[in-house]
């Protein structure tokens, strides 16, 4: 009876925190993180049915300490499995394809910086990648170039340094962030210790 109620709970928290993510993740903006929602939903499913599974399966009946080791080792699986590895390959893939194109385009501007000639295929590369520009916040500054430098047909050498340099900027933030699909999740679990505690759990109970 302990055990019916202890699965009950847990499967149910599970599934309302998932939901909760799922929520917040479909409803946002972000190219970037909002298809990582699909991830969460394929947790929540092999989670539930891995630890309902083990339950009903298990004989004899568990211990509380045995079930509770098995259901941690099922969480923790169904997270790196469902979401870790393909949330971190999804982010790596994203973030590779972003950092080709901006450092394309950044070649066409140098080019631009050379010969005006160059700024039709500027300019038609900057048309077709509208989204990247989009991922990174840089829309509005090189609209703002492109326009410019269209009724003037010629570059602002200052602010073609400055729209390079904000390029620059965005390509050095986009190298360096995480590519792990919950990078606060690692920060809580290390700065509360837990990380640590985790480890010497699986030490003990494996």
């Amino acid at each position: 009876m302990c055990l019916d109620l202890i699965i009950s709970v847990v499967v149910l928290a599970n599934l309302g925190l998932s939901g909760f993510f799922v929520s917040n993740l479909h409803k946002s903006k972000s190219r970037r993180m909002g298809p990582l929602w699909r991830l969460i939903v394929a947790y929540a499913v092999v989670s539930t049915i891995l630890i309902v599974g083990f339950y009903l399966l298990y004989t004899p009946r568990p211990s509380l300490l045995g079930f509770g080791a098995g259901m941690f080792y099922l969480l923790v699986g169904s997270f790196v499995f469902t979401i870790e590895v393909p949330g971190f390959l999804l982010l790596k893939r994203h973030d590779q394809s972003l950092l080709d194109f901006l450092e394309d385009w950044r070649s066409e501007m140098v080019r631009v910086g050379y010969d005006f000639k160059n700024f039709t295929s500027l300019k038609s590369k900057t048309s077709t990648g509208k989204d990247h520009f989009e991922d990174v916040n840089l829309e509005k500054s090189v609209d703002d170039f492109i326009e410019h430098s269209d009724q003037i047909q010629n570059i602002d050498k200052g602010l073609w340094t400055l729209t390079i340099s904000e390029v620059n900027r965005a390509i050095d933030q986009i190298q360096g962030r995480s590519k792990h699909p919950a990078p606060e999740l690692i920060e809580i679990l290390s700065l509360s210790g837990l990380s640590f505690l985790i480890a010497q759990i699986l030490r003990l109970v494996g």
